[in-house]
């Protein structure tokens, strides 16, 4: 069940086909703009993805070409964030591959409403393999069925992608950077919001009063922050490298230890629910390392960027319960056997 409302396929592959045979199909990393005209077969959409509304086209030029597209839209409807900017996603994702980080680009942004009822975005359908966290990519796919030395090749490429967005400038994005009080207070604020309605579990208030009382008082320099690193938004290629990073919907500037924390504390409770860990992955100490080497300096605090991350998106599951329970949906998961409530507690303990 998906917490928001999904448009109707047709009125989207309709919508898309009228916009691609006005405005081209742009060539993967390049300006090249191919023109119609163009028909798009049935739409599908992604196993992954919680925010938004996401959709797999595909193109078709008169002569059996083909283009695959992504194309996404905010939620129709209520969704998990107050707010949804597609402009700056386009514009960072843009951004970011022309610093050499692989994305799916260009990222075009389309404001019009008369296409789809709403703004979206369409980039290019990277191909590759995909992760999935239901079921646990730790335990079932192909990740899990491969060799450790992959296992490995896999973790260290996703680090050392992650180190080299992290060593770029952050001046060359949009936007003022916010310091790490401000940061933890919006964050309070979203848990605030997506908690009206109902009982925020007793353990998100734990671990705010704990950021709270433990806020860095010297945070790292700034760097580009991803927003939502984790393995399920990456795309990869056979030997394990990384064909792009995908959603770039929490985004922004930050002390690099933000993605880092929110990454390895996704993780961890990948690994900890499913109750098998990666044999290649090593442990928590060693991901440290080895993205410590390719940053080229030691990262700091890491607990409580890491409890940061538990906050964060723990509160993202607090507004999903609101959400769904709106459907009919009995939101006691949300308080029963959540594994951000062990999260917190591991993070307290070797604090």
């Amino acid at each position: 069940m998906v917490a928001s409302r999904a448009r109707e396929d047709a009125d989207v592959r309709a919508g898309v086909e009228r916009w691609l045979n006005d405005h081209g199909v742009v060539v993967p990393n390049t300006h090249e703009i191919v023109d119609g005209p163009f028909s798009v077969g049935p739409v599908s959409r992604p196993t992954t993805g919680l925010s938004s509304d996401t959709v797999f086209v595909t193109a078709i030029e008169a002569d059996g070409g083909a283009h695959d597209l992504v194309v996404r839209l905010a939620p129709a409807g209520d969704g998990l964030f107050p707010e949804y900017d597609l402009g700056a996603q386009v514009r960072m994702q843009n951004t970011v591959h022309g610093l050499g980080i692989p994305t799916a680009a260009p990222a075009r942004y389309e404001a019009d409403r008369s296409w789809l009822g709403d703004p979206f975005m369409v980039m290019p359908r990277v191909a590759g393999r995909v992760v999935d966290t239901r079921p646990a990519y730790t335990r079932v796919g192909w990740l899990a069925e491969s060799e450790p030395a992959l296992q490995e090749a896999v973790l260290d490429d996703v680090l050392g992608t992650l180190a080299a967005l992290h060593r770029e400038d952050a001046s060359v994005i949009d936007g003022a950077v916010v310091p790490i009080a401000e940061t933890f207070a919006d964050a309070c604020k979203y848990l605030d919001w997506a908690g009206d309605g109902g009982a925020v579990p007793e353990f998100m208030i734990e671990a705010r009063t704990w950021c709270d009382e433990n806020l860095p008082s010297s945070p790292a320099p700034d760097s580009i922050l991803w927003g939502d690193a984790q393995l399920a938004n990456c795309v990869f290629t056979d030997a394990g490298a990384v064909a792009a990073l995908l959603d770039f919907e929490l985004a922004g500037a930050g002390p690099a230890e933000i993605d880092l924390g929110w990454f390895i504390a996704l993780h961890e409770m990948t690994a900890v629910r499913s109750g098998v860990e990666l044999p290649g992955f090593g442990d928590r100490r060693s991901m440290i390392a080895t993205y410590e080497s390719a940053l080229g300096r030691s990262v700091e605090a890491m607990a409580w960027y890491e409890m940061f991350a538990l906050l964060r998106s723990g509160s993202i599951m607090v507004r999903m319960a609101r959400l769904l329970a709106g459907q009919g949906v009995d939101e006691t998961w949300l308080y029963r056997n959540n594994p951000t409530e062990a999260a917190v507690a591991r993070v307290r303990a070797r604090a």
